[in-house]
């Protein structure tokens, strides 16, 4: 099995492009495990990173930010984690930060498509071998892609501590059964992707495609504050399908005293990954409009007859959105070409739309 071992400083340029399959934010779950005696295993999929507890107890021992199992395994323990959606698997970062002298000293990574039960014909397929590990560090390995995953196994030689596991990959996108059918072609599970942002000072802006309405400010995107005339501030997102787009829901949940003053919404269609974000092609779909704190907007967009691959919401002057939603329908001939494409191989997931709790799509 090839697998690369990433610098930390090449981090951006090997996983910028990918989306964490495994984190809890989209889903992603510890099912099961072979032990937990010092450290519950779900602590691996955390968003935040770990942070020291030392000298802090519990029952069973000294506390610590991640899974550790009970010394002295003859073989190996194992945790079995179910990613928040099926994807294409290239690379993980197996973190020790914190773990010195208890730190697990080797690790392995399996996947499979359908949980491996016994007596079922699925079995495991290793994906990354055995690989060392040094206390208290990040480790990024980076794997040729695989092919669809849904659940992968992280297995420690013979025992110890892991403060956080992250596989990145890419989101099997899931499509409408129906291609006429609305649906929201921005969001992270149909592929959608933010390709560049301005600034992401106090958020990071791919939480704004996650699912749901987060929890807090910390789970949305927020810009720093910006006291210059005229500033603005923008992302860019890849839909991930090419569509006729209908309508914009910009949710600013949580965001009560930092919420923009307004935001303007623009469209092209492009075959680059992150078209130029100052591009005369950009057209806008809609007007500058105000916005308020702690609520959703839903705007009506123009040129419903025209294809988009991207967005670009610009937010004035600055702020924090939570979620931002493109609901409209896929185009034609893409949808005809992908199945085409992927049929042969099976590839292609179709079902029926889910609209989340809380949201509508407006229709005339």
């Amino acid at each position: 099995m090839a697998y690369e071992v990433v610098p930390l400083e090449d981090f951006s340029k090997e996983f910028g492009s990918t989306t964490e399959l495994s984190s809890v934010s989209i889903g992603g779950q510890v099912v099961h495990v072979s032990d937990e005696f010092f450290a519950e295993a779900h602590q691996l999929l955390l968003v935040e990173p770990p942070v020291s507890l030392a000298k802090q107890y519990g029952p069973n021992g000294e506390l610590y930010s991640g899974w550790e199992t009970r010394r002295h395994n003859p073989t190996y323990d194992w945790c079995t984690i179910k990613l928040g959606t099926t994807g294409i698997i290239t690379g993980f970062d197996i973190d020790t930060t914190h773990f010195n002298g208890n730190e697990a000293p080797e690790a392995s990574v399996d996947a499979a498509y359908e949980f491996p039960n016994e007596g079922t014909a699925v079995r495991w397929k290793d994906i990354l071998p055995k690989v060392r590990l040094e206390p208290s560090r990040r480790h990024l390995y980076k794997i040729p892609a695989t092919g669809q995953a849904t659940y992968v196994r992280l297995r420690i030689y013979p025992d110890g501590g892991i403060a956080r596991f992250r596989v990145y990959g890419h989101v099997m996108p899931v499509f409408p059964a129906n291609p006429v059918e609305p649906f929201d072609l921005a969001h992270i599970f149909t592929g959608g992707k933010v390709v560049a942002t301005s600034d992401d000072h106090f958020g990071s802006s791919s939480n704004l495609l996650l699912p749901g309405r987060g929890k807090d400010m910390g789970d949305g995107w927020e810009t720093k504050r910006s006291y210059a005339k005229d500033h603005q501030d923008w992302v860019t997102i890849k839909l991930g399908a090419p569509g006729y787009l209908s309508t914009a829901v910009i949710d600013t949940i949580h965001f009560k005293g930092n919420f923009p003053e307004s935001c303007d919404i623009r469209g092209i269609y492009s075959q680059d990954i992150a078209p130029d974000a100052n591009s005369d092609d950009w057209k806008i779909i809609l007007s500058p409009v105000k916005l308020g704190p702690h609520r959703m907007h839903f705007f009506r967009l123009s040129s419903p007859c025209k294809q988009c691959t991207h967005v670009k919401v610009s937010i004035y002057p600055d702020g924090g959105i939570k979620r931002i939603r493109i609901i409209g329908t896929m185009a034609t001939k893409y949808e005809a070409d992908v199945t085409e494409i992927t049929q042969a191989d099976a590839t292609y997931q179709t079902t029926p739309i889910i609209v989340e709790e809380g949201w509508e799509i407006i229709e005339d």
